[in-house]
């Protein structure tokens, strides 16, 4: 029998303790023994789950829990101890402690969620959660401070207690992503408030870092669209915003939010031809296929980008976009052989290889034009990925010779 199956055979009832001694001993020696963490964490889970009642389990946990090289299994082993033992005295103390202590965040972070959920009833629980949301010099034990503190107390009687502290931290808080973080629990709890519009709007436009913006209109979008000043502002900061990140989800927020505002087509179309950032028009090309793909113009206009983009990821994308959604066109197959024949771009024309080779494998004009590149290219890159699709996609005998002539 496996020895990661344990096994208690049945026998005399007084023969339990004995039986049930040796598979703990056994189940320990695995624990801190076994070389893949997976099974140790796996060991751990089956000791805790089945010897809740015994002490020495409890310290064997609590021990793994600081020592195991592995954050996983340390994080497991804390999540149980809060599971079954939450109400040994020693437990509370020891969660704190991992909470601040451990060198992985996950692991901290876990401890934090740990203590807000199994000790949220005990009035010093949300004033330490405050205390590390303040003054952590973690920023993972911040961030998740905060996100507990909304969770559990978000909607209690004192929640506009929290909601101020929240608010305070958003304004004060030196790290962008917990600032982030401030800003997305901040709304999701606090959305009726009028205080807290303001506060987005103000976070959207002014704080200086891109994330924080991005979380902000994000926000604005989800909990605030039929507000009619929401749409307008989130349109202006996707053409005004000075990072590409920003106007990125603006466009990206305008188009799930609002795509049935007759204005919103023609601001993507817009912005994907305007923006002055290869990334953000990347997006909106992505955006005009997967929403608009029934649209007047939208075809023409992705396969107008796919070779005059000046940037080659802009291209690149809108390749790939015709080919998933326009593949039966056969303008798209035309486009795509001209791309692989003549984009100055090396990724471009790899890119033209492998959708050739998935999507039209089958079409008379394919197997030789891959042949054709992987003989007679000089960019190695596109050589080789050309053999490479042969060699994948091929497998009648005289690819394979053909093949043979390349390895």
């Amino acid at each position: 029998m496996p020895e990661s199956i344990i096994y208690l055979p049945p026998g005399d009832p007084d023969d339990k303790e004995v039986i049930s001694f040796r598979s703990l001993e056994l189940l320990k020696a695995r624990a801190v023994g076994e070389k893949n963490h997976t099974d140790r964490r796996e060991v751990l889970l089956t000791l805790a789950k089945n010897s809740r009642e015994n002490g020495d389990i409890f310290e064997f946990i609590k021990e793994r829990a600081v020592e195991d090289s592995h954050y996983s299994v340390r994080k497991v082993a804390l999540q149980e101890l809060a599971r079954f033992w939450h109400e040994n005295p020693e437990t509370l103390p020891f969660l704190r402690e991992r909470a601040t202590e451990d060198c992985n965040y996950e692991v901290r972070r876990a401890a934090v969620k740990e203590l807000a959920e199994n000790w949220k009833h005990l009035p010093e629980i949300p004033e330490l959660l405050r205390y590390w949301a303040e003054n952590a010099g973690d920023k993972f034990v911040r961030s998740t401070s905060l996100q507990e503190l909304s969770r559990c107390w978000g909607k209690s009687c004192c929640s506009l207690n929290f909601m101020n502290f929240i608010i305070d931290r958003v304004v004060k808080e030196k790290d962008s992503f917990v600032r982030a973080i401030a800003v997305q629990n901040v709304a999701k709890y606090w959305s009726t408030e009028p205080a807290v519009l303001q506060l987005l709007i103000d976070k959207a436009l002014n704080d200086e870092h891109y994330a924080v913006r991005s979380a902000a209109l994000q926000e604005l979008a989800e909990k605030w669209p039929s507000r009619e000043d929401v749409l307008p502002f989130i349109k202006e900061r996707a053409v005004k915003d000075d990072h590409y990140s920003v106007r990125g989800v603006a466009i990206q927020e305008l188009a799930n939010g609002w795509r049935n505002e007759p204005e919103i087509l023609d601001f993507i179309k817009d912005r994907c031809i305007h923006d002055e950032d290869n990334m953000v028009r990347g997006t909106a090309v992505s955006l005009l296929a997967s929403l608009w793909p029934e649209e007047p113009g939208i075809f023409e206009l992705i396969m107008d980008t796919a070779v005059s983009d000046e940037h080659y990821s802009v291209r690149k994308n809108a390749m790939e976009e015709l080919a998933k959604t326009w593949h039966e066109k056969p303008e798209t197959l035309h486009l795509v052989r001209d791309r692989l024949l003549n984009d100055r771009d090396n990724f471009v024309r790899i890119t033209a290889v492998q959708e050739l080779a998935k999507i039209w494998h089958t079409d008379s004009g394919t197997l030789p034009l891959i042949k054709e590149i992987a003989l007679k290219e000089k960019d190695e890159f596109v050589r080789d990925a050309a053999v490479r699709e042969l060699i994948d996609g091929w497998q009648d005998e005289s690819v394979k010779k053909f093949v043979n002539k390349f390895t």
